[in-house]
């Protein structure tokens, strides 16, 4: 599900990257683009380099897995790159709610009528 998702998200950044100035016989790394274009690709980083097909409602990081930073290897990011995305926009990296204890990092515990799932939604942003 998770490689699906990933190529969904693919197919709908090339879709609306796409004009008439691009050619449309290509090859991955010969994009031709007649003005210079800004594509950006939206990954969420938890999510991108987990392998763990769990998927289990309310799991915990040991059942479900998470993707870390060091998931954007240089070949990952170059074969992003050679899509024609011009930048990356990492979702869910700023400090979001949480309902797993965190407390032995320094991160208090969080209401749990508030949090969305076990590791918290990327979109509850706790603090700025």
């Amino acid at each position: 599900m998770l490689k699906t998702f990933r190529y969904l998200v693919l197919i709908i950044v090339f879709c609306f990257s796409c004009n008439n100035s691009v050619k449309t016989n290509f090859k991955k790394s010969e994009v031709v683009n007649k003005k210079h274009k800004e594509v950006i690709y939206q990954v969420f980083t938890r999510l991108f380099g987990n392998v763990n097909t769990t998927n289990k409602p309310w799991g915990t990081i040991e059942e479900n897995g998470v993707g870390k930073f060091n998931d954007f290897t240089d070949k990952a990011l170059q074969e992003i790159k050679d899509l024609g995305v011009t930048h990356i926009w990492y979702t869910g990296v700023p400090h979001h709610d949480v309902i797993r204890d965190y407390t032995l990092y320094g991160i208090s515990n969080d209401d749990p009528d508030v949090v969305k799932g076990r590791a918290g939604s990327p979109y509850a942003v706790k603090d700025y």
